[in-house]
This record gives structure tokens, sequence and C-alpha cells, in this order.
């Protein structure tokens, strides 16, 4: 399904994102950008996906991206948090988190049913200007797992299953970057905020302050002051610097490339 052509330059991408300087989120980032650029996506988004009990749909924090301003991520977080999403995407979550495999599903994939044109996700994604994406998740452990999604801008081509297969094949050869680089703290406390405040918090991480949060959220100060409280609180933390250090943990790795199993492409 793929070339030579195309199997030397997954090859070439891994090594050249082995050898990057700096830490988790440098490699991260290189590796995606270069994904992006082979496939021709738009933008990308990284993720930890945790769940607090066996069954429960995961919530995603400690969100990377590139591609997305201000406005289009916030967006983007909206449609994560919205309860039809977790519908749309069930039978890739299925296969993450139950049969544990590492698993790329598109939005045609995902849509067999029919449910995505007739929900609101869809008007959100027309907000945030996304036509097509597909999503690959990789388990990390027995409650959580690496949620990778990668996307066009409306009225551009649906990725092919070569382009699948592609990003696939590379996300399956880098347990070392799936795994690393995210805080147990955040797996184990973030299941537990409400949708709003995973909204919130997770902009914050992005590094926006609260002035920026109330402008792209359209909430009013004293709402979104409310929240930032909420989410001091429940991570024991008195400020955003504070809450940044808390989470952005683990971004030095030394070791190398390895391969494991894969599910469905």
């Amino acid at each position: 399904m793929i070339s030579d052509m195309d199997a030397r330059a997954i090859v070439r991408l891994l090594g050249n994102t082995a050898a990057v300087e700096g830490g988790l989120s440098d490699k991260k980032r290189f590796l995606m950008n270069g994904l992006c650029d082979l496939i021709g996506a738009d933008a990308w988004l990284w993720s930890l996906g945790t769940w607090g009990e066996p069954g429960d749909p995961p919530v995603y924090v400690g969100i990377m991206h590139g591609g997305f301003d201000e406005n289009r991520f916030t967006k983007l977080l909206s449609i994560i948090e919205h309860p039809d999403n977790e519908t749309i995407v069930s039978p890739w979550i299925a296969e993450v988190t139950r049969q544990k495999k590492h698993s790329t599903y598109s939005l045609t994939d995902l849509d067999e049913a029919g449910l995505f044109s007739n929900s609101e996700v869809a008007d959100l994604m027309e907000q945030a200007d996304i036509g097509e994406l597909f999503l690959s998740g990789y388990p990390v452990d027995e409650s959580s797992m690496s949620a990778i999604g990668v996307y066009r801008a409306s009225g551009e081509a649906l990725f092919s299953r070569r382009e699948l297969k592609i990003a696939h094949l590379l996300f399956k050869e880098i347990p070392w970057l799936h795994s690393a680089g995210w805080s147990q703290e955040m797996s184990a406390k973030a299941p537990k905020l409400y949708p709003r405040q995973r909204v919130v918090l997770n902009l914050m991480l992005d590094g926006l302050g609260r002035k920026q949060i109330v402008f792209e959220m359209q909430l009013t100060e004293n709402t979104v002051a409310g929240y930032i409280k909420d989410i001091y609180r429940h991570f024991g933390v008195s400020s955003h610097a504070q809450l940044m250090s808390k989470f952005l943990v683990g971004n030095t790795y030394t070791g190398g490339l390895s391969t494991r199993a894969s599910g469905h492409c």
C-alpha cells in the first residue's frame, strides 16, 4: 500500500526526530510537522487521553498542537468536549482502550452510521475550518492513551488509504514518544473536572491568560476566574506558573526506537 519511497521517508523522519536536540515536546513537534509535510495535512494535535474507571470515556489533557491559531484551537477543544463527539469516535476509543490496540481511523471510518452530518459537531468543525481528519490512538497503560489528531481545512481532499498507512506506521514506531512526558497527576485528576473546566485547563496549559480565555470562550471574566480558581484548588496550586510547572514534566528522553503490534488502519 505504500511505496519504497514512502518507507524511506518514514525511516528518515524517524531518524531525524530521534536526533532533534531538546526535549520530548521538541521531538513531537518535529515529527508532527514532518508528517504534515509528508501527507499534506494542515494541522495536528497530540494529547493524553485518560479515564477514571474502565469503560469510562477518555478525557483529553496536556494538548500540544500545530497549525491552529487560538480561535481555531478553542473551537477544537469545544468539539473534543462535545457529548456527540464521544458517540462519533466510539469505535476508535473502544479499540484503543478495551482491545489495547494502536488504531488509526479517518472521519469516513468513524462516520459509517452517518452520525456526524446530523450532529452539532459538524457545525463546530465548520467554524473551526476543519474539513477532514484522522485520529490515531496508542495505549499507554491501563488508564491512558496517547491520542493524535491530524487535520485538513474545509474543502480539501479526504485522506487516502496510503496517507493513513504512512501515519499509522510512523506512530507505531515511537512508543518512547507515546508513553513519556505525561504527568501522573494529570492522568489521575483531570477526569474529575467538568468539561468547561477542562477546556480552560487546556487553554491555560497552552499559555493563554485569563483575558485571552474570556475572549476565546466568550464568557464573562467572573466565570473564567471561577473556573481558574476551581482548577487551582483541584491541583493544589496557587498560580498559572505553578500549574504549568506541575504538568510540563518529563521533557527529556535518552532511549531509542522500538516497535509494537498495531491494530486498525
